[in-house]
């Protein structure tokens, strides 16, 4: 039996359908997360980055996993969470710092961590740190830049969006219409 036939595979139209709805259901759980946690508009966009490129670390055989605690505490320094979501109003771009709800890791919460008035905000993409975007966060008050790290933004629209918005350069999203 060949694939897409009355064996019950789906159709590329379905797969891609599938992920028509993935994406906008994924999209309204982020704007869902950050509205509570942002009190000045409607957010805009929403995306997720980390401040430790944990991939890159934990590829390191045998001292990987001894090196991550050290990164996440690096990151806290910097006054951010490891786990973030960027949210964007009109006016402002909130770090909002990313955990588990409760005991069940299928549940996430949202605290306001940072925020930036947004037209003194930029980002920009500088490359790849393993299976991720690195993105730089240029932020008033900073000497530098901060290191985010997002899931490959060409398969995440999500934050590939909030980098457009703040002036960076951002691969479209994989486009999901018909052939």
């Amino acid at each position: 039996m060949a694939f897409g036939d009355a064996a019950g595979e789906q159709t590329g139209e379905e797969r891609l359908e599938i992920a028509r709805r993935y994406r906008e259901r994924r999209r309204q759980e982020l704007l869902g997360l950050a509205r509570p946690a942002v009190a000045d508009g409607e957010v805009v966009a929403a995306g997720e980055f980390s401040t430790v490129p944990t991939e890159a670390i934990a590829a390191i055989p045998g001292l990987g996993m001894l090196l991550l605690p050290i990164a996440r505490r690096r990151s806290r320094r910097a006054g951010l969470s490891p786990k973030l979501m960027l949210a964007l109003t009109a006016d402002t771009v909130h770090a909002l710092a990313v955990h588990a709800a409760g005991l069940r890791r299928d549940e996430t919460a949202v605290e306001p961590a940072k925020s930036w008035p947004r037209d003194q905000v930029s980002a920009e993409r500088a490359g790849r740190a393993f299976m991720r975007d690195k993105i730089l966060l240029h932020v008033p008050g900073e000497p530098e830049p901060l290191t985010l790290f997002a899931p490959t933004l060409r398969t995440n629209p999500w934050s590939a969006e909030v980098v457009r918005l703040l002036g960076g350069e951002a691969p479209e999203p994989i486009d999901l219409t018909p052939p």
